[in-house]
């Protein structure tokens, strides 16, 4: 079948069919040579639109009501009248949700962050293996809500809303484009799992941590995480030229291999400690690099790498598995709450888009609530 195919457009944007019966559809109208009147064998059916089971598809082209179906007169054989109006509808493309993925990633690659189009590449996946490659007309309300469903069960909550925020972002590029008649997300509710605490250090669960630590590259990266609130991929990343010793600034920024996540350059300016780990680590470098972390050959690190070595330290600590590279992140925002820094002010350290995603670590700061609520006390009684 070619890719281009002369159908009515009120079947083509009918949710309800799927590829192969819009592939019957199609092969009907070029059997009936224009005048919306099929007397084609099954076989010739078969043969033109590639499709082995036309009864099924006629069947459900009978009744979502783009086909009629009537015995001949003579002959053993059907006549399918095709509700198309007087005249064919010109051409439309049938697009499937494979080709849909490849000419979105496409897109991708100029406007998105490469962590952010791995995660995209990941939730496209996952959604054609559970639905298959239907065509991207088809997929509805339906489809996605099995979907998530499997992707609570086979993996959490959190991975579903991931994937659902992914796709839904997706479709509506693919309704821009006009690829569809309306975004099938839209009527499906956004998961909301369970608000889960951060796992985070404490100072000598860290101190603890630090000690079974044997490589000292290793070690300055943990402690400028902690120490600074990046992000993994904002640190594998960083390059010399990025920080200014003299006016204790670092500069998280673009560049032509990496995108910050928000896509905004920020500073974060350096504690005494942190220039101590950093020029010490400068003085004692033994490889030239262009970037303040590498590995053994002076190669960029690569995240899977660095998060397999963290979770062996802790576990050669004996601390709680469920910390991850990213909980000295969590850390270094725990810590400034509970010190009283402004919840805003660890916002704009830690890059969020939104106060409101820094507000998972409000919990940690209810004796600086008290007393702002007690300067109220003697006011009114």
């Amino acid at each position: 079948m070619p890719e281009f195919l002369t159908i009515s457009k009120k079947a083509f944007m009918d949710s309800r069919l799927s590829k192969s019966d819009l592939r019957v559809y199609a092969a009907m109208v070029q059997l009936s040579h224009g005048d919306c009147r099929c007397s084609a064998t099954v076989k010739e059916i078969q043969e033109s639109s590639g499709v082995k089971r036309i009864s099924r598809h006629t069947g459900k082209l009978v009744q979502s009501g783009h086909l009629e179906i009537k015995r001949h007169e003579s002959e053993n054989r059907n006549i399918y009248l095709l509700n198309i109006g007087n005249s064919l509808a010109g051409i439309c493309q049938i697009i499937t949700l494979k080709s849909f993925y490849e000419e979105y990633m496409k897109y991708a690659q100029g406007e998105l962050s490469i962590k952010t189009q791995k995660t995209y590449k990941t939730a496209f996946r996952e959604f054609i293996r559970v639905l298959g490659d239907k065509s991207l007309q088809s997929i509805g309300m339906r489809d996605i809500e099995t979907f998530l469903a499997l992707k609570k069960e086979e993996a959490s909550g959190w991975t579903a809303r991931k994937y659902f925020i992914s796709l839904s972002s997706a479709f509506e590029k693919a309704l821009q484009w006009e690829l569809i008649k309306e975004n099938p997300f839209r009527k499906v509710k956004k998961p909301k799992p369970a608000d889960v605490a951060p796992t985070f250090f404490s100072d000598n669960e860290f101190r603890l941590f630090l000690s079974v630590v044997d490589d000292c590259n290793f070690r300055d990266l943990a402690l400028t995480a902690i120490l600074t609130g990046m992000r993994m991929g904002e640190l594998i990343a960083l390059r010399w030229s990025d920080i200014d010793f003299e006016s204790r600034v670092i500069l998280v920024q673009n560049s032509d291999t990496f995108t910050t996540k928000s896509k905004k350059n920020r500073s974060l300016d350096m504690g005494d400690d942190l220039i101590e780990v950093l020029q010490t680590r400068k003085e004692n470098v033994r490889i030239k690099c262009e970037t303040v972390f590498y590995d053994d050959q002076g190669r960029p690190l690569k995240e899977g790498t660095v998060s397999q070595k963290f979770k062996r330290y802790v576990r050669k600590a004996r601390l709680n598995d469920k910390l991850h590279f990213h909980s000295l992140r969590h850390t270094f925002a725990s810590a400034l709450i509970k010190e009283g820094v402004p919840i805003y002010s660890v916002s704009r350290l830690l890059g969020h888009s939104s106060v409101r995603t820094t507000e998972i670590y409000a919990h940690l700061q209810p004796h600086q609530l008290q007393q702002e609520v007690n300067m109220l006390s003697g006011r009114f009684v």
